[in-house]
């Protein structure tokens, strides 16, 4: 049936070239818009550039679309042979697997992967095993130790008790081992950060301290963080910052955050 709709869409609509003006003009009208894409902000017209317009409207709906792809993108603009990618708060691999395509291009590329919840790294690990990305189950912190979580109605949301929140599921807790940063062997003189952990972020940073005196880090994306003093802190270590999706220059407050070290 589905195939039998898209051939029919295809036949009497899509290859109907003034029909479809036609249409979709009556849908949309005949208007310039300016909306922004992949983090681009683009003027286009209703009618002849209707495909951006439907693709706008689909990223608005879906976070992956909105938010992350545009990240995603400038994390690959930036990322140079040589350099190695840390990933905090994997998740599954999107961040890390994506860029460890690059390896076919920038064959000295290392990457490290790190999540807290033990089920969703089985499946990091599966993921990670193929492309060459080092996986370690364990939370990131600004001390040894151990630290409680609380689970949520999906892995993205599994967050420390004290940074549960309505999507948490207050009832499902689990001790999660944790360790700084600065204490794993990560090799490299050149590395790019990326960090999402639903609250822990300042605690990531400072668990990485050593790894920033010693001017090992380049760059650091932060998807969300909720302490305005993270800003100052990488003030401080000498970076700059940048709106994540638009790379556009800002003072912080957003919620993707990209720090750059050094003048543009």
């Amino acid at each position: 049936m589905q195939r039998l709709l898209s051939y029919l869409i295809d036949r009497l609509f899509i290859k109907r070239p003034v029909i479809r003006r036609f249409v979709t003009r009556l849908l949309e009208g005949d208007r310039n818009l300016d909306l922004q894409l992949l983090g681009t902000r683009l003027r286009v017209h209703s009618v002849e550039e209707h495909g951006y317009l439907r693709a706008y409207r689909i990223s608005r709906r879906n976070s992956l679309f909105r938010d992350e792809l545009p990240v995603l993108i400038n994390l690959a603009g930036i990322l140079r042979d040589g350099d190695t990618f840390v990933d905090v708060g994997a998740n599954v691999g999107l961040y890390c697997l994506t860029l460890a395509r690059f390896k076919q291009i920038y064959p000295n590329v290392t990457l490290y992967a790190f999540e807290a919840n033990a089920g969703t790294f089985s499946r990091l690990s599966e993921n990670a095993s193929r492309l060459g990305v080092t996986a370690h189950n364990i939370a990131l912190s600004d001390h040894d130790g151990q630290l409680e979580f609380v689970s949520g109605a999906v892995s993205h949301v599994f967050t420390t008790a004290e940074n549960r929140s309505d999507y948490s599921i207050a009832e499902e807790r689990t001790l999660v081992p944790c360790k700084r940063l600065d204490e794993f062997d990560i090799c490299g003189d050149s590395i790019v950060m990326k960090i999402d952990v639903e609250g822990q972020e300042k605690n990531v940073l400072i668990g990485a301290e050593q790894l920033f005196r010693d001017g090992r880090v380049r760059a650091v994306y932060l998807d969300g963080y909720n302490d305005r003093n993270i800003e100052g802190l990488l003030l401080d270590y000498g970076f700059r910052l940048l709106d994540g999706r638009t790379l556009q220059p800002t003072a912080g407050n957003v919620f993707s955050l990209l720090a750059v070290r050094g003048e543009p």
